[in-house]
């Protein structure tokens, strides 16, 4: 099937991509909305420059909406609508357990006439993991949900010892409750690795605190 990609920028929706065109699926597209001034993602602030060189890394093509809380469903369906009508046949998810995203997700593509896949769905969070770096990808953490992780983790990459730490503390290793989001910058379906530049931090919605970066390669 032709898909478009439920777009986050991190690794859970990087490794659904790759199980899905390990499995045959040709991708279109990564679909990522934007904030409403359309300088960063709405889910986790990433600035759109560091987006698109992601993106281009990827050699796909980034499909960005701009858009409100208030006005996400209709906006997004109509992305899905429009990538329906240039032939995808299917939008692929990262999510893994969270059962409501699932059901919103299934609700909006039946809307656009589209199928909607979860590679992951209900696997083990470690064994997502241990798949993601054995097959080459590398990720960052690149928010942590404030009175759960200290800013000191922004920048770090995830890796064995970092997943180690956070099951130490009793924080889930894919961070699938919200306890942190990551960016990937290498792997599999990269042409080239990308490197993080931190320039500080900022505190988001949500009590999030994200870190600012640009990317060189």
């Amino acid at each position: 099937m032709k898909l478009i990609s439920s777009w986050s920028g991190g690794k859970d929706a990087c490794l659904a991509l790759y199980r899905a065109m390990q499995a045959g699926h040709q991708p279109q597209a990564l679909l990522t909305m934007l904030e409403a001034d359309g300088l960063r993602t709405r889910a986790h602030a990433l600035p759109v420059a560091v987006l698109q060189q992601q993106a281009a890394a990827m050699g796909l093509p980034l499909v960005t909406p701009s858009v409100t809380w208030e006005g996400y469903r209709p906006v997004y369906v109509q992305a899905l609508a429009a990538a329906k009508m240039q032939r995808a046949d299917a939008l692929v998810s990262g999510d893994i357990d969270l059962q409501a995203h699932r059901d919103w997700l299934e609700q909006v593509g039946e809307e656009a006439g589209l199928e909607v896949l979860f590679p992951l769905w209900e696997d083990a969070h470690s064994a997502l993991l241990a798949e993601f770096h054995a097959v080459g990808f590398t990720t960052h953490i690149i928010a942590v949900k404030q009175g759960v992780l200290d800013k000191s983790w922004l920048g770090r990459k995830l890796d064995a010892i970092a997943m180690q730490e956070l099951d130490a503390i009793g924080v889930d290793v894919c961070g699938e409750g919200g306890e942190f989001h990551t960016f990937v910058t290498d792997g599999p379906l990269f042409s080239r690795p990308l490197r993080i530049q931190a320039l500080g931090s900022f505190t988001g919605e949500y009590n999030y605190t994200f870190l600012d970066f640009t990317l060189a390669t």
